[in-house]
């Protein structure tokens, strides 16, 4: 009883001191609402980086970057999506204009005003008369409000044209439209003329317009920078994913008699297209490679495969014609996947250099979809030019296809897959796969124009080999090229937009195509919601819940965005987000910042600024993308002003440039991924690279620049090459990524508790939720850190909304559990050392419009001070005043001869005159010196 007693005695002791420790971290949290019409002078108001918007435009100058005047200019901003105010009422437009300028934002991309679902209706009138052709005039003008307070506070515009417009029946597409999800029927606009047509007729209703408010059309306002043609698409992306071949025939036989004059163009008949091609105009078959391939000797040497939760039974049947043996899969248990259950056959040698055809017997019960391919049996089963789906009945079906393999392979198999989804039984017969058959298929010629499409070796349908899916590459990438200028000259010529004009972004179209326009953009996202079911399903869905200071290789979303500019071009980053519910979004715009300026890109966009005026219940953050009410990201964003804006992160000295010719091109758009058509990292440029070096790639007939890439920096701590970014992943799992500039420096990682010194600056957070936070200081009015300043320091770490319930421990996902406002953040414990005497430094906490709330506590000496703030400081973000201490009069360290004809290096602060004996380093070239390593200039 005594050890009962002792033992209950602990336990109560160890709950009190949880209690107490648990309050200590809760106490570290506080609603941090961020008002959305703040627009009121503080320390916090990055509105003067803006000007007034004048009657020049922005253009591109000799060296690829936007000029205004002559002078340089780069964009920081914001999207208005689906859920952002691009058709607010008009009262509450002004405030949100300030708002953005208050935060550094000099550019608004308006963005899926066409979608069916775009706040307040968006601009298209749909279902009126059946047609999608129709403006909203009520929701035209607001936009033109807008644009008109946007350009007022020095915001430009960048309009875009085809994003989410639903087309429908009456829109002289055909019914067949109807059928097509919507953004695969944004490919018809690139071969089909009546989509091209609906896009012109858009373009002319929302560019041609006059605005009442400025008197201008967007097509004459210099505000409006850009235009974006189309978003996110191309006939390469939708030919890798399979909609090429899968379109209603009404637009894949256009497309088809598109191809065949190309081919007839090109070659004079069947003999030379298919010597071209490297192939016979018919083979004998050859005997099957298939051992067993017909089931006699039951499953002897065929594979049977089941993952997951996937149960499934093989065995050998005589259900075939006449009573042959037949293989039998039952699915009794299905999984989310459908690969989870295969059956297949390896052993089979293949070259490159022949061609084979594939046929066999199947059907299932009840009627269903499964797959054949022909792949690897090692390594990455990687397809080799053959993959077919099945859509099955409950009688034999006969499927033959003829192929040439990708690649050549000494074990090779073929495969029977895509069963493991659904409960059903499946049944196959008669499996060969032979040398030879017909290169083209049956009753097809180039004389009677009816050559197929080339379908992606992926989906199905005629494959041809390698060469001819060059020659469709090449074919594609003339089309492309063609809709480009046709559209680029509707918009300059037939609506008279002289502005600069984006295309879709490089990843997603041929980068010989996209080094045609005015700009290339890209976009990408770190911890981009995924979907296991259905896409964008709002219960069903996961964010990785992980910082990407950890990750500088190639999942670094950043590396890759640099692998993908084009020499000669500006370079944009239109979309870029780090997701949420992920706790760590707040190193987002820092990191983005950092790379942009470093690579001297010309414009970053967070993608989006989200609900935006009180239409809207505001106060929480209420999906993945935005940032309006986002207490770490929004407060990070002005960070991220000054270090790209201002340029505060110099960009890179060195330059790396590879070269691509339009030849080598075709043969990445044939075998790349569907939404990552282009990157330098396939011409061998590692993604490392990116945080070192400026990044491009020379593209075209003459381009000019290295076959081979450099290595990548090696080592666990890397630096670019100015030496400002720093990048330090010594320990697993525990990065820190910092920036060190003259003007703006900030820590990114896991370094609590860990004294991180920046150029004679110390940074040290406190203990925080996640081990990690963000930590920065900026010059707000003067031209230092250290002496006449006002800075700004911006704090952030963890985040959550009110009542927000995560769906399990791995708090990947909330489904529709956002909860509610307020938001709630952390408040970062830290402390900040400078290299000035005490008497010097004032410091406070601000409130969400940067006003002053509290003096924070200064401690030091006559050589340094110590700003501190703790957990109850109920704040993320505080301002520092560094009053004039010294002078710059004649005073000068004696003892020191300079080397460059000065008569001394001026040593006017009197604390350096007490302290003579202890300078380390003068350097008269860049005026710097050096006491005990602090650089007291």
């Amino acid at each position: 009883m005594k050890y009962q007693r002792s033992f209950g005695g602990v336990l109560s002791c160890l709950s009190l001191l949880l209690a107490a420790w648990q309050s200590v971290i809760y106490a570290q949290t506080i609603p941090w609402v961020l008002p959305w019409n703040d627009t009121n002078s503080s320390v916090t108001d990055f509105s003067s980086l803006n000007t007034p918007i004048s009657t020049n435009r922005v253009l591109v100058d000799t060296n690829a970057h936007f000029v205004v005047n002559g002078q340089r200019i780069r964009f920081l901003g914001v999207n208005f999506a689906w859920d952002s105010p691009s058709f607010t009422p008009t009262n509450y437009a002004d405030s949100v204009a300030g708002r953005l300028a208050k935060f550094g934002v000099n550019c608004v991309r308006l963005h899926q005003m066409d979608a069916i679902n775009a706040y307040g209706g968006g601009l298209i009138s749909y279902y009126t008369l059946g047609s999608s052709t129709n403006f909203n005039s009520t929701n035209l003008d607001r936009l033109h409000y807008l644009v008109s307070r946007l350009k007022a506070h020095g915001i430009y515009s960048d309009v875009n044209l085809l994003v989410g417009h639903e087309y429908l029946a009456g829109d002289g597409l055909g019914p067949e439209v109807t059928n097509m999800n919507y953004l695969d029927s944004h490919v018809l606009g690139f071969f089909y003329a009546p989509a091209l047509a609906l896009q012109e007729d858009y373009a002319t209703k929302l560019l041609s317009p006059t605005n009442g408010y400025t008197g201008l059309p967007l097509a004459k306002d210099p505000a409006v920078a850009f235009v974006e043609i189309v978003n996110e698409n191309g006939l390469f992306l939708k030919w890798h994913e399979g909609v090429l071949d899968s379109m209603p025939a009404r637009y894949t036989t256009n497309l088809q008699a598109q191809w065949n004059d190309w081919l007839v163009a090109h070659y004079t008949n069947d003999a030379t297209m298919l010597t071209a091609w490297g192939l016979a105009t018919n083979q004998p078959l050859g005997t099957n490679l298939v051992v067993n391939g017909d089931f006699s000797n039951g499953l002897t040497g065929w594979g049977t495969e089941q993952h997951g939760n996937a149960i499934a039974t093989f065995s050998v049947t005589h259900d075939f014609t006449n009573g042959q043996p037949s293989a039998k899969v039952v699915v009794s248990t299905a999984d989310t996947v459908s690969w989870y259950v295969q059956l297949n056959r390896a052993g089979m040698s293949l070259s490159s250099n022949q061609i084979y055809t594939v046929s066999f017997w199947a059907k299932s019960s009840p009627a269903t979809n499964a797959s054949a391919g022909v792949q690897q049996a090692h390594d990455s089963y990687s397809l080799l030019g053959y993959y077919q789906g099945l859509n099955l009945t409950t009688n034999w079906q006969f499927f033959s296809n003829t192929f040439q393999p990708s690649a050549s392979d000494t074990n090779a198999r073929i495969n029977f897959g895509s069963m493991g989804n659904e409960v059903g039984t499946f049944w196959y017969a008669a499996v060969q796969v032979q040398s030879g058959g017909q290169a083209l298929p049956v009753g097809t010629s180039l004389a009677a124009r009816n050559v197929p499409n080339i379908a992606f070796q992926a989906t199905g349908g005629y494959t041809g080999n390698q060469a001819a899916q060059l020659d469709w590459a090449s074919f594609l990438r003339s089309l492309e090229s063609n809709y480009y200028n046709t559209m680029v000259g509707y918009i300059r010529t037939n609506i008279g937009y002289q502005g600069l004009i984006i295309g879709t972004i490089v990843s997603e179209s041929p980068a010989t195509v996209q080094s045609q326009l005015d700009v290339i953009d890209s976009h990408d996202y770190w911890a981009d919601p995924r979907f296991p079911g259905t896409p964008w399903d709002p219960v069903n869905w996961s964010v990785t819940n992980i910082s990407m200071v950890n990750t500088i290789g190639d999942d670094n979303t950043l590396a890759n965005i640099a692998r993908m500019r084009i020499k000669g071009k500006p370079f944009t980053v239109t979309e870029y987000e780090h997701s949420s519910p992920n706790y760590y979004g707040g190193e987002g715009p820092l990191m983005l910042a950092a790379y942009a300026g470093l690579q001297d890109w010309d414009g970053i966009w967070l993608f989006d600024y989200g609900y935006g005026d009180p239409v809207t219940t505001l106060g929480y953050v209420q999906d993945y993308f935005s940032i309006g009410q986002h207490p770490t990201k929004l407060s990070n964003l002005l960070l991220a002003a000054n270090l790209f804006r201002r340029y505060d992160v110099k960009p890179a000295m060195n330059e790396i440039t590879m070269a691509m010719t339009p030849d080598t091109e075709l043969g990445l758009l044939i075998n790349k991924s569907a939404n990552n058509i282009f990157s330098s990292s396939y011409l061998g440029v590692s993604a490392s690279l990116a945080f070192t070096n400026r990044i491009d790639t020379s593209v075209g007939t003459n381009a000019s620049g290295l076959l081979t890439a450099p290595p990548g920096p090696s080592g666990n701590v890397v630096s670019s090459d100015t030496g400002e970014l720093r990048w330090d992943v010594s320990q697993a799992g525990n990065g820190i990524l910092t920036a060190d500039t003259s003007r703006t420096k900030f820590l990114v990682g896991y370094a609590d508790n860990k004294a991180v010194s920046l150029s004679g600056i110390t940074f040290k957070p406190g203990t925080t939720r996640l081990g990690w936070c963000t930590l920065g200081m900026t010059v707000t009015q003067g031209s230092v850190l250290t002496n006449n300043c006002t800075a700004l320091i911006v704090a952030t770490g963890w985040w959550e909304n009110t009542n927000q319930v995560w769906t399990d421990t791995n708090k990947d996902s909330v489904g529709t559990n956002w909860g509610g406002p307020p938001v709630l953040t952390e408040v970062v414990p830290f402390s900040v050392t400078l290299p000035v005497p005490t008497n010097y430094v004032h410091a406070w906490s601000l409130d969400e419009s940067g006003q002053l709330k509290a003096a924070l506590s200064v401690t030091g000496n006559a050589l340094s001070s110590t700003i501190t703030v703790s957990t109850n400081a109920n704040s993320v973000w505080y301002e520092v005043q560094i009053d004039p201490w010294g002078s710059t009069s004649n005073a000068y360290i004696s003892g020191y001869q300079p080397t460059d004809g000065q008569t001394g290096v001026l040593a006017t602060n009197p604390v350096v005159a007490t302290i003579l004996n202890q300078v380390t380093e003068v350097n008269t070239n860049t005026m710097r010196l050096i006491i005990n390593g602090v650089d007291v200039t």
